[in-house]
């Protein structure tokens, strides 16, 4: 017979209101993501002032996609089946972050570090290059580290009533963090803090997003309290990594039907976000410096620094625009599975009037995600007109709505589906009478032989039920799959960056093939096109990720028949 999962102790959050909790268990994602604002908007152009060529810089980037398909998957395993008496995820995270604000420092120093081993210039640019790149790539792996369990610490916590809530949270957290991230990104750092932490608006980037890591994941570290798993669900006390490469490759192969349908729906959307988020800063500053700055104006002693800011002005719009969506868009929508839940989001007081007009005719969470697909894609098309700042930075601002929805949906859905499958036979229990056994029980030694149980249940705060016909809703979750299917999840969203990594790949070949900066002589400016002759290549795929996001409304649109 399957051995389930055998647990100690009960998770908890602290904070005595449920925004509190709420914000407290997500704050980490708040500086996940202004880290990942920081990288993309700094690290493409950085790339290209060191020297390669915009379609060798594009392939630079598959580090995002490799990393996630690689560390999250196995990390997710892995933590599942940890018996840390820290809990599950914690630990990972706080490793994760510590090894990531390393690696930004080395990005930051790379130039001054290479110098001190390396004396000749032209090996010495070479190595630098390869030492930036490395340290990217060493930034992604860690930093997919600290998503997978941030994200799997969100499902194991909540209850399935609360896990679009918890999504929604999620989304606010990490738009606050893009917000901040190019708020700063757009401000001239060095004029403001002198050179106290660098010389450079790109070193002072790398320090601030360190310490803002860090700062967030302790925390969410020191405000969560996990449960202790003792025995994992048919686990014969070994996790080798055999045992955990052939779980993760038969769970990838037998998805359950929606599952497997919000992965297709997540694959083809991020084969469209991708080249939006990775090179919509270089695009909007590309765009002002080739169509509005004349060739001849005078070049800034930091263009790298410059480039960085005209893009992040544009993007501080686009994360305002997703943090309002993400606050409001969440009491608009129905969360999956609403029939069983008895929880309703509570709005703000100014906006409850208009919030109660518009729940009686809101649409459910699977349509609201096929609008925002249509809308990324309509926007995204008219990317090759953009021939001024202003113009392009209204197409990045609109896309915000979609960005936001997209950034929950995924999730609140996933966190539905994997803690149905986890509570299946709990609720079998319930409505056969078997009694749960808690952490309480155990510690006072009062328990039923006769219907004694493996799983341990969860307490949490939400879960008191008023009447008969909420019990299944306020079943509170184990969470013990998260890893695992999030890892699933993710391998879906990692596997299109790598589908447009080649077409920015083959887009950059064919319309901009030449390295823009090939010595020191150069011009700083020299790495970015400044001719208005001739298509932007950048903006091309732009569009060609809208056209992919068509095909994720499709997809999105069949989710509603999986069963």
């Amino acid at each position: 017979m399957p051995q389930a999962a055998r647990w100690v102790g009960s998770p908890s959050i602290k904070g005595k209101s449920e925004s509190m909790r709420m914000a407290l268990l997500t704050f980490s994602l708040l500086g996940l993501q202004f880290t990942w604002g920081i990288e993309m908007t700094y690290c493409t152009p950085y790339l290209l002032q060191l020297g390669l060529t915009k379609s060798r810089t594009s392939l630079v980037w598959i580090a995002g996609p490799l990393s996630g398909l690689i560390i999250q998957p196995l990390i997710g395993v892995i933590a599942d089946r940890s018996r840390s008496k820290w809990g599950r995820r914690r630990p990972f995270m706080v490793v994760g972050s510590a090894i990531v604000a390393l690696c930004l420092l080395v990005l930051g120093w790379t130039t001054e570090i290479v110098s001190l081993f390396v004396k000749d210039a032209e090996k010495s640019k070479n190595v630098t290059i390869a030492l930036a790149v490395l340290s990217i790539y060493a930034v992604d792996f860690a930093i997919n580290i600290v998503q997978a369990c941030c994200r799997s610490l969100i499902v194991d916590t909540l209850p399935i009533p609360l896990q679009q809530a918890g999504s929604a949270w999620a989304t606010r957290m990490s738009a606050i963090g893009q917000l901040i991230s190019y708020v700063i990104g757009s401000i001239d750092t060095v004029s403001l803090f002198g050179a106290i932490i660098g010389d450079t608006q790109f070193k002072q980037m790398t320090v601030i997003a360190a310490l803002s890591l860090i700062g967030a994941v302790s925390v969410t570290c020191y405000s969560v309290e996990e449960r202790i798993l003792i025995t994992a669900r048919d686990s014969d006390g070994k996790a080798g990594a055999v045992q955990v490469i052939s779980q993760l490759f038969k769970t990838t192969m037998d998805l359950p039907p929606r599952i497997q349908a919000i992965c297709w729906a997540q694959f083809w959307a991020w084969i469209g976000w991708f080249p939006f988020l990775f090179y919509s800063t270089t695009w909007v500053g590309e765009t002002y410096f080739r169509y509005e700055v004349p060739k001849d104006a005078p070049q800034s002693s930091d263009f790298l620094g410059e480039i960085g800011r005209v893009g992040s002005l544009s993007l501080v719009v686009f994360s305002s625009i997703t943090f309002i969506s993400s606050v409001l868009l969440p009491f608009c929508v129905q969360p999956p599975d609403s029939k069983r839940s008895r929880f309703t989001p509570r709005p703000p007081p100014g906006i409850a009037a208009l919030l109660k007009k518009i729940t009686a005719v809101r649409p459910d969470l699977q349509t609201s995600w096929l609008i925002s697909h249509v809308m990324f894609a309509a926007t995204m098309i008219f990317a090759p007109l953009a021939q001024s700042r202003a113009f392009a930075t209204c197409l990045v601002a609109l896309c915000g709505i979609p960005w936001a929805i997209s950034s929950w949906a995924p999730f609140a859905f996933m966190g539905v589906e994997i803690n149905k499958l986890a509570m299946g036979p709990a609720a079998a229990a319930r409505s056969s009478g078997v009694t749960m056994i808690t952490s309480s029980t155990i510690r006072s030694g009062i328990h039923d032989t006769d219907t004694e149980m493996d799983v341990l249940r969860l307490n949490h705060h939400d879960t008191d039920s008023d009447s008969d016909s909420d019990d299944d809703a306020n079943i509170p979750s184990t969470g013990e799959l998260a890893g695992i299917y999030l890892g699933v999840l993710n391998v879906y969203t990692t596997l299109p960056q790598f589908v447009g990594t080649f077409i920015s790949w083959i887009v950059f070949s064919l319309l901009e093939p030449g390295s823009t900066k090939r010595d020191d002589s150069a011009q700083d400016s020299q790495w970015i096109r400044r001719d208005k002759e001739g298509p932007n290549a950048i903006s091309i795929c732009l569009f060609v990720g809208a056209l992919c996001a068509l095909v994720a409304a499709e997809a999105t649109r069949r989710l509603r028949y999986a069963r």
